[in-house]
């Protein structure tokens, strides 16, 4: 299952790349995680490794994502390694849009696991809206409303 979303924040392009980076704020803008580790700690490089204990479906959920390709205020890749529920690929770009910030997440995902019991539809319709609460709220925060 592959899905998108974008939205415009008025804010700088580094603002909201270093604040979408900061492993210890993304409980602010994606209410479904519970935990979130980044190891190393410090900057992201390429390798650099997130684990996320999260609730989907009212199931607890823990996948690691590994960073793919960190290219600083402009896009990041990340992919799940093979203990996670979910084998997924999440892309992040990031584009000036007049003061303001375009953000682009693009996530293609294969459920594994217990999670490839549960219809497609579902699945797909309750990861769609959780994308676009979450960037919602990213703008919120960002934009001083939350």
């Amino acid at each position: 299952m592959k899905y998108q979303h974008q939205v415009v924040i008025d804010s700088p392009v580094t603002r909201v790349f270093a604040y979408m980076d900061d492993v210890d704020r993304e409980r602010e803008w994606q209410p479904s995680i519970q935990e979130a580790h980044k190891d190393p700690p410090g900057d992201t490089a390429v390798g650099t490794r997130k684990r996320y204990v999260s609730e989907f479906l009212g199931r607890r959920i823990e996948n690691t994502y590994v960073t793919q390709v960190f290219e600083l205020d402009q896009r990041v890749v990340y992919e799940t390694t093979s203990d996670s529920v979910m084998r997924a690929r999440a892309e992040l770009r990031f584009e000036p849009a007049g003061s303001g910030t375009q953000v682009t997440m693009t996530v293609d995902a294969k459920p594994t696991g217990i999670l490839r019991f549960i219809p497609r539809t579902l699945l797909e319709g309750t990861a769609r809206n959780e994308l676009e609460t979450s960037l919602g709220l990213l703008k919120k925060q960002l934009e001083g409303e939350g």
